[in-house]
């Protein structure tokens, strides 16, 4: 089993075990990255909570989510701590409130990379991403609801922060009065202004 239940999770962390999670794609201007985020347990028995915002660079055979350099080049390190607690299941929902990661998607370190990996076969859009590419996804979207929940969720996150369109999964999914084409969700979106992480 990839993930960990959170009674395991809590216990990893209990005995002073990182545990790690995939989140997806992020974007700093034109560069393409990914996050991910640890629960690191410290000596001084607190819970620090790092968010990782690392270039996308990896693939099939480069996969070793701490090796991959920072998105940011004027950063020194690729993980920032963004939060330190005292309680394990507080990490967790601090991780999860600050982070937008999923209690169920936890894995013990060096896991995540599969989670990458998935991300890499199914769910991460081609780069640079053209208007012609963006239609096509979004045309999937619109005929077939795009598959798995984290394949739709890398999908709308890649889109809406690569175009600016905050709104683009509601224009495929909950149009308010008028239902959209892809060519018309993505002509629209086009027109938006990009926006980083």
């Amino acid at each position: 089993m990839r993930h960990l239940s959170e009674s395991f999770a809590v216990g990893a962390l209990r005995r002073s075990a990182s545990i790690e999670q995939f989140l997806g794609p992020a974007f700093l201007g034109e560069r393409r990255g990914i996050r991910w985020v640890t629960i690191e347990p410290r000596r001084n028995g607190r819970y620090a909570v790092v968010l990782h915002l690392s270039c996308d660079v990896g693939g099939e055979h480069f996969r070793d989510l701490p090796e991959f350099p920072p998105l940011d080049p004027e950063a020194g390190e690729a993980g920032e701590v963004v939060a330190e607690v005292d309680d394990a299941v507080e990490a967790l929902d601090t991780a999860e409130r600050v982070t937008d990661a999923v209690r169920e998607r936890w894995a013990n370190v060096g896991v995540a990379t599969e989670d990458y990996l998935d991300y890499v076969r199914s769910g991460r859009l081609p780069d640079p991403l053209t208007k012609d590419a963006a239609t096509e996804v979004v045309r999937t979207l619109l005929a077939t609801g795009g598959g798995d929940e984290r394949t739709v969720s890398w999908w709308l996150d890649s889109l809406a922060r690569r175009t600016g369109c905050l709104h683009i999964g509601d224009m495929i999914y909950w149009p308010a009065s008028r239902s959209w084409t892809a060519e018309e969700i993505i002509g629209h979106a086009w027109s938006c202004t990009p926006i980083a992480l």
